[in-house]
């Protein structure tokens, strides 16, 4: 595991643990809030670590499919990590999140 500062794992465990509708957006005001002088790419490489790691699955792949549905797209940081967990998902929850297999 690579060393990751307390309080992004806090905010994993937070969010791993979250069972209501969040979104991306839900996840980058919380780390403004624990972390003001966060900015919208310290989310991203949060969630990039997060599943280099092989932890949080949950919190990951939760932000990456709510930002793919709202935004219609990803940045590049996060595309790779976006076709690991979409080809992870079963056909049924690929469906429901309206994401082909990569």
């Amino acid at each position: 595991m690579a060393h990751i500062a307390l309080y992004k794992l806090k905010l994993l465990d937070e969010f791993e643990g979250r069972h209501d509708d969040w979104t991306y957006v839900d996840f980058e005001r919380r780390l403004a809030e624990v972390r003001p002088t966060a900015q919208g790419q310290d989310a991203k490489a949060i969630i990039v670590t997060a599943h280099k790691d092989g932890a949080w699955p949950l919190a990951v792949k939760r932000f990456l499919l709510t930002s793919h549905q709202v935004q219609g797209g990803l940045s590049r940081e996060l595309s790779e990590v976006f076709g690991e967990v979409v080809v992870g998902m079963n056909p049924l929850e690929r469906s429901a999140w309206g994401v082909g297999q990569r």
